[in-house]
């Protein structure tokens, strides 16, 4: 079996949504190198159960290097809504290298909040590289168009959360959010559903 770099098969898993659709568009990969591959990264990840820190398999390299510019993606999961809700974070560097996988399990939270909750770690967890700029990238709309000024915050649970972000934003020297799709937005998801799964 041929072997694929794990950062082309992290490119291509990113794509794609349906794994039986990238297996028959790609007859190269199998589902044993897409198993695999997610065996692999969920070492990788700081899973929490109600707020307390687990040991990960792999800690992210200590201290950390100061990187001019990370590209992060979020994703919040909640199965429920409200219900066992995930936040999921995958940060690259400028070049979309993976430098590290976070996953968190949230408790009982709904989709919105969640959203926001996986943002503000991944806020936090970049103020540690001392970027000089920051992309944020998110499939919540309803957050980016709120973070932009678009819509207003109204309700009452996501104002403290959205005043935190904001906070947090302003301690960056630059930084930018973006909506993405749901298929660009792939490993942040498996990670926002990994963490609800850690609570099991």
């Amino acid at each position: 079996m041929k072997k694929i770099p794990l950062q082309e098969l992290s490119s291509l898993i990113s794509r794609y949504v349906d794994g039986e659709r990238l297996i028959l568009e790609n007859p190269h990969i199998t589902k044993e190198m897409i198993d695999d591959f997610f065996q692999n990264i969920s070492g990788n990840h700081e899973v929490t159960k109600s707020g307390t820190p687990s040991p990960a398999r792999h800690n992210p390299p200590s201290p950390k290097k100061k990187l001019n510019e990370l590209i992060i993606h979020t994703d919040g999961a909640s199965r429920g809504n409200p219900g066992k809700a995930g936040a999921g974070i995958a940060i690259f560097d400028y070049d979309y290298r993976i430098i590290e996988e976070i996953c968190k399990f949230l408790g009982e939270a709904t989709n919105n909040v969640a959203e926001y909750e996986a943002m503000i770690l991944a806020a936090q967890k970049a103020a540690s590289y001392q970027p000089d700029k920051v992309i944020f990238k998110t499939d919540s709309e309803l957050l980016v168009r709120q973070v932009k000024g678009i819509y207003r915050v109204k309700n009452p649970n996501l104002i403290p959360l959205y005043k935190k972000l904001m906070t947090l934003f302003k301690t960056f020297p630059s930084w930018e959010i973006y909506h993405v799709s749901r298929e660009e937005n792939v490993l942040a998801d498996t990670l926002a559903n990994k963490g609800i799964d850690s609570a099991a």
